[in-house]
């Protein structure tokens, strides 16, 4: 089981994840010579993905946090 810091440090991760993900894909098609709306729709999901893990990890942090 993780600690509350662990918890934390975690979904910090995935926050840092999902901007990078939202920023690679966008810099990437502007600085190439053509524009792929395949390589911008695959970052935004995986970005979405990690936004979601990170809000889960917050909610169940903060429902952790109430019970005890």
């Amino acid at each position: 089981m993780m600690n509350k810091k662990q918890i934390d440090n975690l979904s910090r991760l995935c926050y840092d994840i999902f901007r990078l993900m939202v920023g690679l894909p966008v810099l990437g098609n502007v600085l190439s010579d053509k524009f792929s709306i395949k390589t911008l729709w695959i970052g935004v999901i995986i970005a979405l993905v990690f936004l979601v893990i990170g809000l889960l990890l917050d909610r169940w942090e903060v429902n952790n946090n109430v019970r005890h």
